[in-house]
C-alpha cells in the first residue's frame, strides 16, 4: 500500500496524483514526473517506487536507474535536475536552524505555529511535505486538514487562545495568595 495522508484523498481523481512520499523519493534522486507519466506506470511499479528505501547512495542509484529505464521504455515525459538544484531544494526542508518564510507564512495565516524546536522535531519528510504545501495554491481548507494532520493539536492558535483566555480567567478570579494548584 502506498503511504498516503489522509488529506490527499481529497486530491484523487481519474489522473491519480503523484503521493507525496513519492515525490520525495523522487526529488532525492533529482527526477521530476509528471502525473501522467506517473500513471503510465503499473500499479506493481507504482508500489515499488513508494516504498522503496532510499538509505544511502546506492539505493538512490539503484531507484533512479530503474525508473528511468522504465520511463524509457514508456517512452514517458521526465526532468532531471542537476546536483545543485537537488542540494538547493533539499536545503529548505533539511535546514534545521529556520522554518523556511514560506512554510512560517502558511502556517501562521492557517492559525497555527510552528516552533524552531517543533522544525527539528519533526521528520525530514513532514518537513518536506510543509514545503511543498507552501509552494502551491491549494484551497485553505486542504491545508487545514493537511496541518491538522501533521501538527500536534495545540499547534492551533485558536485551541490554544482559549486555554490561555481560561487560565488567565482562573487565575485572576482568584484572591490574591491563594494558590491555584
Amino acid at each position: 500500500m502506498v503511504k498516503r495522508f489522509k488529506f490527499e484523498k481529497e486530491t484523487y481523481s481519474e489522473i491519480k496524483p503523484i503521493p507525496l512520499s513519492t515525490q520525495y523519493r523522487l526529488d532525492a534522486i533529482g527526477v521530476k514526473l509528471c502525473a501522467e507519466t506517473w500513471n503510465e506506470l503499473s500499479q506493481e511499479d507504482q508500489l515499488l517506487f513508494s516504498h522503496f528505501p532510499l538509505r544511502n547512495d546506492g539505493d538512490k542509484k539503484c531507484y533512479r536507474t530503474y525508473l528511468l529505464y522504465l520511463l524509457k521504455r514508456l517512452g514517458g515525459s521526465v526532468c532531471l535536475m542537476d546536483v545543485d538544484q537537488v542540494n538547493r531544494a533539499k536545503d529548505e526542508w533539511e535546514n534545521l536552524t529556520r522554518v523556511p518564510p514560506r512554510v512560517y507564512q502558511m502556517i501562521i495565516d492557517l492559525n497555527y505555529t510552528l516552533s524552531r524546536r517543533d522544525w527539528t522535531k519533526m521528520s525530514d519528510f513532514k518537513r518536506y511535505v510543509l514545503v511543498k504545501l507552501s509552494q502551491g495554491n491549494h484551497p485553505s481548507d486542504y491545508l487545514n486538514k493537511a496541518l491538522a494532520e501533521m501538527l500536534p493539536a495545540e499547534s492551533k492558535v485558536s485551541s490554544w487562545k482559549s486555554r490561555s483566555e481560561n487560565c488567565s480567567a482562573v487565575l485572576f478570579a482568584l484572591p490574591l495568595g491563594t494558590d491555584p494548584g
